[in-house]
């Protein structure tokens, strides 16, 4: 799997088709300096891109070749001929490759601008990091059981750490449903007035929203899930491990 962007391929595709209907026309066997580097300097963002990437190197070279040509020679029916198998061999790259498109969110998703639970959560639980990371990207590429799979083992880890904070026995041994009984039997028990305690409340509500929402008391999950379910599950999840973090 690539990560490439459109944008240099519709680019180098454009100033192709242009320069090659351009130098066509001309009346000139020589093309003018201006003009061919021109052409040049705006293939190197789509051969930059391509570095490194084996499947592409076909289109690469032919685009490195004309690039080395525009710059080296100035023959008109050189450089058109040039230019339009250039164009052929993106066009026949086309035809190989299949895209992926992501919206705006699954790409924020796949490649969060910021800690997809939140900074605090980065700060005071990084055995959590990886696993919340690959719950966005499944997420974001459209795996909801994958998704619901690395909330599992975020969610072990956050009941377990809400279990201990909260005084319950035994948290890191007692099923999901057992944390959740002992904890709303203490947060029962204490001043509702004072914002811990709400806080407490608030967190144990979520963790209670994710057990429904997973279906099972013992955080074994079922076989498969949909993009529905695990996006409840994931914004559930993050809802209860963001309030344990502000608990902790």
């Amino acid at each position: 799997m690539f990560n490439l962007k459109l944008k240099p391929f519709l680019d180098a595709q454009d100033v192709i088709v242009y320069g090659h209907a351009y130098i066509s026309r001309m009346r000139e066997d020589v093309v003018p300096d201006e003009t061919r580097h021109s052409i040049a300097r705006q293939l190197r963002p789509l051969i930059d891109q391509l570095q490194g990437i084996s499947d592409f190197d076909l289109c690469r070279t032919a685009c490195e070749s004309l690039a080395r040509i525009l710059t080296t020679q100035n023959g008109k029916n050189q450089i058109v001929g040039d230019l339009h198998y250039v164009r052929r061999a993106l066009l026949d790259q086309g035809g190989l490759t299949s895209l992926a498109m992501f919206s705006a969110s699954e790409r924020d998703l796949i490649s969060p601008p910021a800690p997809l639970f939140g900074p605090e959560v980065e700060a005071k639980f990084p055995d959590m990091g990886e696993d919340i990371s690959e719950s966005g990207k499944c997420l974001g590429y459209g795996l909801p059981t994958a998704t619901v799979f690395h909330l599992m083992r975020v969610m072990e880890r956050g009941l377990q750490r809400f279990g201990n904070e909260i005084g319950v026995t035994l948290a890191n041994e007692k099923n999901w449903q057992n944390v959740l009984n002992e904890a709303n039997k203490v947060i029962k028990a204490l001043d509702h007035k004072l914002p811990r305690t709400k806080a407490l409340a608030e967190a144990a509500s979520h963790l209670y929203a994710v057990k429904v929402a997973w279906r099972n008391e013992v955080m074994h999950p079922k076989q498969t899930y949909t993009m529905e379910q695990a996006r409840e599950i994931f914004d559930n999840c993050r809802a209860f491990i963001r309030d344990l973090a502000g608990l902790i």
